[in-house]
C-alpha cells in the first residue's frame, strides 16, 4: 500500500505540532505499531483512527482537505464547496470580490 493524501496531511501537521509518532499514537488511544502502519501506508486508516487523531492534533476535517489539496491546486470546485460555510451574505461579498479580481486582472 501506499500513503494515501490524507495521511500525507496527517503527517505534516504531526510534524508541525512537534509530536512524535508515540506521543500521538498515545494520545489517539492506539498503538505505536497500528500508528506507525498507517503513516507507512501498510495499514489503511479507520474513520474512528482519523477523528481521534484529529481531535488529538486539533485539525478539522477542512484543515486536513486544504492540506490535500493545497494553495496551488484549488479548484473551481473547492471553491464552491467551502463556501457553503459562508451566509448568504457573505457568498455575495465572495462573488463580488472574485469579479472585481477578475476584472482588475
Amino acid at each position: 500500500m501506499s500513503q494515501e493524501p490524507i495521511v500525507i496531511a496527517l503527517i505534516e501537521r504531526r510534524k508541525q505540532g512537534n509530536w512524535s509518532q508515540e506521543k500521538l499514537a498515545a494520545s489517539a488511544g492506539m498503538s505505536l505499531k497500528t500508528y506507525q502502519r498507517i503513516e507507512r501506508g501498510e495499514a489503511d486508516i479507520k474513520m474512528s483512527q482519523y477523528r481521534s487523531i484529529t481531535r488529538t492534533l486539533k485539525v478539522t476535517d477542512l484543515d486536513v482537505v486544504l492540506d490535500v489539496v493545497g494553495a496551488s491546486q484549488v479548484a473551481a470546485e473547492d471553491v464552491g464547496a467551502v463556501s457553503r460555510l459562508l451566509t448568504s451574505e457573505e457568498r455575495m461579498l465572495l462573488i463580488k470580490l472574485i469579479l472585481s479580481v477578475k476584472k482588475h486582472k
